[in-house]
């Protein structure tokens, strides 16, 4: 039997092995000088702001930018993870959101964020993170700054008749405000409030000390008071409960309701069904939509002034205004019954032709922004305002309490149609003073159209008539 042997395995020449470290390196300088995040074009030296950040070697953020990049790992294997070699990759510093890479955990650009695959308004929402932690950051350095300046202000006495233990003086990381400065700082400044400095902590008989201690806590008492008369500002300026409390004056002004107990009567009403998880209160959500109403504030005002987005500003405005919609609307406009509006009926519509009035109706409009679609601003132009509205009926008692309100209408319509499609007629009765389909007879001002003169019964009853619509311009205003 002829028997074979097996050529030793032999390692390949070393021209080969030069051919393949060339390679890899060449690969490598490719790959350091794009940027390895799917879609990027970005290289070195074609922006000269543009950074260039390695591949963080520690095991979970690394696992968490691999995740973030979501790079595959050939054009092949589309679904199986990348896993980035030891050497030879970046990631561009348009990743992230600031422009730069961050070190602290808690920051949003810890970890990259910023790719093609993200939607617009995911973009949009991280960048608002990022706003949100650098004004804390930024609260946190200046409380931070304030302890320093208060520990400063008070420095520790170098009195050399007042003994301390051994006779040792303490040093200042001994001393009690710089001992409470760290640990404010370790503790991501829980309390800003300064510890009193009491009789048992620096306990010593000497004149000096006493003295000494007799200003510190006169210093002590002053900042206390300081701080109970800033905070009576603080609440005097922001808008809650407490501030508008017993001010008539300012709810009429900001709101346009009359008093405080009428505003948190309203309040009672629509509170459970404002947003809880919001960054504003619910008295602070109610104040903002009163206001926006009564004094026509734009967005970015309301937004500066509560200190909060305008995209925020407009949707908790349409919030409020669909549950004041659906809670007051039914409880306060309501059709009276015949019996209770005859009771009732002022003496101005006891005399004359009037005694029968049900209620007093009329259009008004709604100045509204251009419509984008050619439809919309055809039926909104209104040629009796020269501009875009929307119109509503509204109808109003001899009483002056409202009683109907309809939907909005283009201001196009016109007001007999809005009244015949208005569900208004329903309402009515036989023998009310309105429209004569229902058996009821409608009464409006006289007209001069054809006429050089009005009669003088129709110029009398014109009068009476203005005199009692008038209420309800009253009520429009």
């Amino acid at each position: 039997m002829t028997s074979y042997r097996h050529a030793p395995l032999r390692a390949p020449p070393f021209w080969q092995q030069s051919a393949q470290l060339t390679a890899a390196v060449k690969e490598a300088k490719t790959m350091v000088d794009n940027c390895c995040a799917p879609g990027c074009t970005n290289r070195r030296g074609k922006n000269k702001s543009t950074s260039f950040y390695r591949i963080p070697k520690d095991v979970e953020r690394q696992a968490k930018w691999i995740s973030a990049i979501k790079r595959a790992r050939s054009k092949q294997n589309k679904t199986e993870r990348w896993e980035p070699p030891a050497v030879g990759f970046r990631l561009c510093s348009d990743h992230f959101i600031s422009g730069r890479k961050s070190e602290n955990p808690l920051s949003p650009d810890f970890i990259p964020s910023i790719f093609n695959h993200v939607p617009s308004p995911e973009k949009r929402k991280r960048k608002m993170r990022l706003d949100v932690f650098n004004r804390r950051q930024k609260a946190k350095l200046q409380r931070i700054e304030q302890i320093k300046l208060s520990a400063i202000a008070i420095p520790p006495s170098q009195s050399t008749d007042c003994p301390q233990g051994n006779g040792r003086t303490p040093t200042a990381d001994q001393t009690p405000i710089a001992q409470h400065l760290k640990d404010s700082t370790n503790d991501e400044l829980g309390n800003d409030v300064l510890p009193v400095l009491h009789d048992n902590v620096l306990s010593c008989s000497s004149e000096t000390c006493g003295k000494r201690l007799q200003s510190l806590e006169q210093e002590c008492q002053a900042l206390r008071t300081e701080n109970v008369l800033l905070k009576e500002k603080i609440n005097n300026t922001v808008l809650n409960e407490m501030s508008l409390h017993s001010d008539d004056k300012r709810v009429n002004i900001l709101t346009g309701l009359p008093t405080y107990s009428i505003l948190m009567t309203v309040f009672q009403f629509v509170a459970p069904f404002l947003k809880l998880k919001s960054c504003l209160t619910c008295f602070q959500q109610y104040m903002l939509m009163l206001m926006k109403l009564r004094m026509n504030l734009s967005f970015d005002f309301l937004a500066f002034y509560f200190k909060i987005d305008s995209t925020t500003v407009s949707k908790l405005f349409k919030h409020c205004i669909s549950v004041m919609h659906c809670r007051l609307v039914p409880s306060l406009v309501v059709w009276p019954d015949r019996e209770s509006l005859r009771q009732s009926l002022p003496y101005a519509f006891r005399i004359g032709s009037f005694e029968k009035t049900v209620c007093i109706i009329d259009c008004f409009e709604i100045f509204l922004e251009k419509p984008s679609r050619l439809l919309a601003s055809a039926q909104c132009y209104s040629s009796y305002k020269s501009h875009h509205t929307v119109k509503y009926l509204i109808a109003i008692c001899p009483q002056g309490s409202i009683c109907f309100i309809s939907s909005g209408w283009g201001g196009r319509t016109s007001d007999k149609y809005i009244t015949e499609q208005s569900n208004f007629l329903s309402h009515l009765l036989p023998g009310d003073v309105s429209i004569q389909r229902c058996q009821a007879e409608l009464k409006i001002p006289a007209f001069t159209r054809g006429k050089k003169q009005l009669d003088p019964v129709d110029l009398e009853n014109t009068r009476c008539l203005a005199s009692l619509r008038i209420h309800i311009e009253r009520v429009i205003g």
